[in-house]
């Protein structure tokens, strides 16, 4: 257990205060949303193959199953209802789960898929619910079916069948905290990790004579003014340049000032529209958009185009490091060599002195009518076990190497976003708010993003005020009767 107490003992940060917002960072479509959850690896879910792993490795798995308590499993079967499946070995090149690894050892568990799709997974578990099929947990990572989940009776909470006081479920109890409703969990949290960066092609950084953002980050110069000027110096170019691209880049942008439009805040949704750096957030990314430094998706269909970065033609791209999270063969074709490549997180507001930054998350739900919630208790200890031994990380780092062809200094940039966003991480429940609340907020025309697309924060704020607060204390209401 020392290896542990080491490893988790570096979570502690996770306490600090961040908001909770409730609003989406880019365009993002089902399908962009579907991609990156099912791409995005952490070390609880990073794919091994144990009949491979070397003998020290296979000593690992056998060893952490000692961080695991022990206990018997009368149901070892759990049902994972999703669009995706994280934890099996399948056809398209994914190993079984170190997770799972763990649960087959330990309790000898496993986990049987039951597939839907992105359109129709909570059409599909209301049917599985009411069918008394018994589906015991969902992905709750996205953000997506919460709180909104919890007032509508899909979810229950999970309390009773853990202990917050043993080693394991203490090292995340913080962060769980930070979704309660009333005195009850709901979302099941087992680690947080860095959500959207900054890619960028070293060569192109050179060739304009920029200084490599990896060194601003290490001289604390990376800030929204910095950012701000590559990109006009870029863009102010007779050749086509065409500065910051991606379907992700509201979200962090606006969350980087620290602020969020909907905070949850002790079990109730709180709106900081009228907030100061908010407005900051929202004031520098019309800022963008008049200076013509965001690529003009509708000259291309509305499509993103990442491989302009590899061709030199584009300065920055955000989204989430799920992009580079497979083979070099694919990912190289789009932004470059692996020596070329590199990220950043998102650079800080100038007159702060800290980095807020979106955080990922691996989260689930346990589901009204589960059939063996005891058995997705056990499932969640093997998965915070997977994310937090120190020896279960360097498997998960020598994939990037062998896998995913990714540099050390690749590696190290992911540690670093990982330490720094673990000190203030900011995350958003965009779509887990009322569909009412959610469309406002969303809105291009009038909602969070507008700002984004030429439009004044003051005026999508004074036009939204009225209506997002009647939202939120018409949801308010709601939560405190399930509490």
């Amino acid at each position: 257990m020392k290896t542990f107490k080491r490893v988790v003992a570096g979570l502690t940060a996770l306490s600090t205060v961040f908001a909770v917002t409730a609003c989406s960072g880019g365009n993002e479509t089902g399908s962009d949303t579907a991609v990156s959850t099912a791409e995005t690896t952490t070390a609880a879910t990073v794919a091994i193959n144990t009949e491979t792993l070397a003998e020290e490795d296979q000593n690992t798995v056998n060893d952490v199953t000692e961080l695991l308590p022990d206990v018997k499993l009368e149901n070892k079967t759990i049902k994972w209802l999703s669009f995706y499946d994280p934890f099996h070995a399948t056809t398209s090149g994914n190993t079984k789960s170190l997770a799972l690894e763990l649960f087959e050892a330990k309790y000898d568990g496993e986990i049987e898929y039951i597939p839907t799709t992105w359109e129709a997974r909570f059409t599909d578990l209301s049917t599985n619910i009411l069918g008394g099929v018994g589906i015991d947990f969902i992905p709750g990572g996205d953000l997506d079916s919460f709180p909104k989940g919890v007032v509508n009776g899909q979810f229950i909470t999970y309390d009773e069948y853990i202990d917050w006081d043993s080693e394991l479920w203490s090292s995340v109890k913080d962060l769980n905290d930070q979704f309660k409703i009333g005195d009850n969990h709901y979302l099941i949290a087992t680690q947080a990790t860095a959500g959207e960066v900054v890619i960028y092609n070293k060569k192109t950084i050179e060739e304009f004579g920029f200084d490599d953002p990896a060194d601003l980050l290490a001289n604390d110069e990376w800030t929204w003014s910095t950012f701000k000027n590559m990109l006009l110096d870029y863009c102010d170019n007779e050749s086509e340049c065409y500065g910051l691209d991606g379907w992700f880049n509201e979200k962090p942008l606006m969350l980087s000032s620290g602020s969020a439009p909907i905070e949850l805040k002790d079990g109730q949704l709180v709106s900081n529209l009228y907030d100061e750096n908010l407005e900051k957030a929202m004031n520098f990314m019309y800022e963008l958009y008049q200076n013509g430094l965001t690529f003009d998706k509708g000259l291309y269909d509305w499509n993103t185009h990442p491989e302009f970065i590899g061709e030199g033609k584009q300065l920055f791209y955000i989204c989430g490091t799920y992009t580079l999270e497979g083979s070099h063969d694919i990912w190289g074709a789009t932004f470059g060599d692996a020596e070329d490549v590199m990220f950043v997180p998102i650079p800080r507001m100038d007159d702060s002195d800290t980095y807020y930054l979106t955080a990922g998350m691996e989260a689930y739900m346990l589901c009204k009518g589960a059939g063996n919630p005891e058995g997705v208790a056990r499932f969640m200890e093997c998965t915070i076990a997977a994310s937090y031994d120190e020896r279960t990380v360097e498997i998960a780092e020598q994939k990037y190497r062998d896998d995913y062809g990714w540099t050390d200094e690749m590696i190290e940039m992911r540690n670093t976003i990982n330490e720094m966003t673990a000190e203030h991480p900011m995350y958003s429940i965009h779509t887990g708010c009322p569909t009412d609340l959610y469309s406002l907020l969303d809105s291009g025309e009038y909602g969070i993003r507008a700002s984004f697309y030429g439009i004044e924060w003051a005026t999508v704020r004074d036009s939204l005020s009225e209506a997002v607060d009647e939202l939120v204390a018409e949801f308010n209401n709601s939560l405190a009767e399930v509490q």
